[in-house]
């Protein structure tokens, strides 16, 4: 199972940094991964599935945009050493083409520049961020946030079963909110190997693990992250279109994808 598409394998043997081959392709620029800022948390997209706090019960039912790639074609991480070998700048843009065979002018070329650009802008108040172009970097930098002897676990929305429809609705099984006091969430930017834009949350932070029922019949165990704090949040912001509520008002949370990464300190 590879690591890139960051599964419950990884969940449960985090440290046990086992690797899978790996290529250089790039992925398409696709709806999932076009350019955006990268602090958003994909929350721009409409089909997110926003839900308020008081909506994360049994019997509650959601439209969910899913992926419908098969994660297994996705790119994977990189051991540290060759990762580092290669380097990973703007001003080394013209030369990471030339390293991976691609052309100016193609997106894969573009995505190339926007994941630099992103992993290069500034901080963003007081938000800690970084890129992560390996595991072994991943895990050392949330361990830098949260500190070296607070203990910490990764959670990874599970794969949905690839359907003809990714957008349907989805029951609440069962919710159960994790124990957590700090929050780092990772997003996958396209990139021919496995690159990740991740930072922690400010405003206060809830983490729930729900089992959804699909009304085609699938099922899978998704993650949902709530704001707290919403005053900050731009008055224009999507969600609060979609749930009706203004700044500030209500706890804001959104579903997290597969390719998404939630590490929680306890």
């Amino acid at each position: 199972m590879a690591l890139r598409f960051v599964s419950l394998f990884l969940v449960s043997n985090l440290l046990l940094l086992t690797y899978c081959e790996h290529g250089y392709g790039v992925r398409e620029t696709t709806d999932q991964h076009q350019r955006r800022m990268p602090h958003m948390d994909h929350m721009e997209d409409p089909k997110m599935g926003y839900v308020t706090i008081n909506d994360l019960h049994v019997g509650k039912t959601i439209s969910i945009h899913v992926p419908t790639k098969d994660p297994s074609s996705l790119p994977h991480f990189l051991p540290r050493q060759e990762a580092d070998s290669i380097p990973f700048s703007v001003e080394e843009y013209q030369n990471l083409l030339q390293i991976f065979s691609i052309s100016q002018d193609s997106p894969q070329a573009k995505a190339i520049k926007n994941t630099l650009e992103d992993c290069e802008s500034e901080q963003i108040q007081e938000v800690t961020k970084f890129c992560a172009t390996s595991l072994e970097s991943m895990v050392d930098s949330v361990r830098a946030i949260f500190g070296s002897q607070s203990p910490f676990k990764a959670l990874a929305t599970t794969a949905f079963k690839k359907s003809n429809t990714p957008l349907q609705n989805y029951t609440f099984l069962q919710v159960k909110e994790e124990a957590t006091s700090k929050t780092v969430v990772c997003h996958d930017l396209p990139y021919p190997y496995a690159v990740f834009y991740c930072h922690d949350l400010q405003g206060g932070t809830k983490v729930f693990e729900v089992s959804v029922g699909g009304e085609h019949g699938e099922k899978a165990t998704a993650f949902f992250i709530c704001h707290m704090d919403t005053s900050s949040f731009a008055p224009d912001h999507i969600s609060f279109r979609v749930l009706g509520i203004k700044p500030g008002t209500s706890p804001v949370c959104h579903y997290i994808f597969p390719d998404g990464l939630l590490w929680v300190r306890s």
